[in-house]
């Protein structure tokens, strides 16, 4: 079956087909308009594993011609978008690769998006030069229950952002919090306010040299918000969301749909909130690659404007990877 007349289609390509890969591809399967997928992963078990969550997929576009491949040399030259989805060690030069070798020029990149804010800015550079669209997919501030509270919070005033959960997650979910802190708060730098970081490193899922930490950072913004953000060693509670500001407030649990808010307006009675946002990366995605496809955006933060979050959290990290780790580090191992 071919397009319909005046219906543009898409390719992409998707190198890194792992736990996360596999749902990325997942959400790009339904697209209609994309009839060509790419996938990289020099793992023939990540590619089965693609294959496998593909099977799995209801609602796919039955059209959608999809190529699997052991490297980015194999796949075809030029396309729409590039999910990368691999470990964040070494994923700057895939992007390097896909855009010499490939010539793409959108990406959507995986958090977090490298383990040093020199590579980070390397990325920021490429970008520059070559004049790409890059978003992050640090998606919680695409949840409509976050833009809720952005849209309450008067752009002026300081606010108090407080995160608390478990589950040992610093840095893999820490990114997500701070780049929330960094869009609630309109901020373009966070500064680090102290921290109180456990003396353990908590091995990752995703490989044997990556990790992760628990423990308190604080941070500030320029204009004078407050930002903390704590994850225990000892437990796995879900993380719930705070944020007050002169005259708005709100409490959030991603995790189960619940939101409460009140206004200084109403005497600080707490209302609920309808909670609208599917979170499955394969939800999501399905979102974002829609709209970066059709329009040349999306809900995610671009590069740009993920580089405080991510300054904030690597800067503040490395340290204490150091002293765990008993040598100097310049990369936080983490993915």
């Amino acid at each position: 079956m071919s397009a319909a007349p005046g219906f543009r289609t898409y390719r992409v390509l998707v190198v890194g087909c792992g736990q996360l890969g596999s749902r990325h591809l997942q959400a790009i399967s339904t697209l209609p308009q994309v009839t060509e997928v790419d996938v990289v992963d020099p793992r023939p078990e990540a590619l089965e594993l693609g294959r496998a969550r593909l099977a799995e997929v209801a609602d796919r576009a039955p059209t959608t011609k999809f190529q699997w491949f052991a490297s980015v040399d194999q796949a075809s030259h030029g396309g729409d978008l590039c999910i990368v989805a691999t470990q964040a060690l070494g994923r700057a030069q895939v992007v390097q690769q896909v855009v010499e070798r490939l010539g793409y020029r959108a990406f959507l990149l995986e958090k977090i998006v490298t383990q040093s804010t020199a590579e980070y800015e390397g990325l920021l550079r490429l970008a520059a030069e070559r004049r790409l669209s890059v978003w992050v997919n640090c998606k919680t501030r695409a949840h409509p229950s976050h833009r809720r509270v952005k849209a309450s919070l008067e752009a002026g005033e300081p606010i108090i952002l407080g995160i608390v959960a478990g589950n040992q997650g610093l840095a893999n979910n820490g990114i997500h919090m701070a780049d929330l802190f960094a869009f609630y708060d309109g901020s373009t730098r966070i500064d680090p306010a102290g921290s109180r970081v456990d003396p353990i490193l908590h091995p990752s899922k995703r490989g044997r040299d990556v990790f992760d930490l628990s423990g308190t950072l604080l941070g500030v913004s320029p204009k004078g918000s407050h930002f903390s953000l704590s994850f225990s060693a000892h437990h796995d509670s879900p993380m719930c969301v705070t944020v007050a500001s002169p005259r708005y407030r709100a409490v959030i649990d991603d995790m189960l749909k619940w939101f409460h808010e009140s206004t200084a307006e109403s005497g600080w009675t707490w209302r609920r909130v309808p909670f609208e946002a599917n979170l499955m990366v394969s939800a999501m995605t399905r979102l974002f690659a829609s709209q970066i496809l059709a329009f040349g955006r999306c809900e995610l933060p671009t590069l740009e404007e993920c580089y405080p979050a991510h300054r904030f959290i690597l800067e503040e990290l490395r340290p204490h990877f150091t002293k765990l780790l008993g040598k100097p580090v310049e990369r936080c191992p983490v993915t």
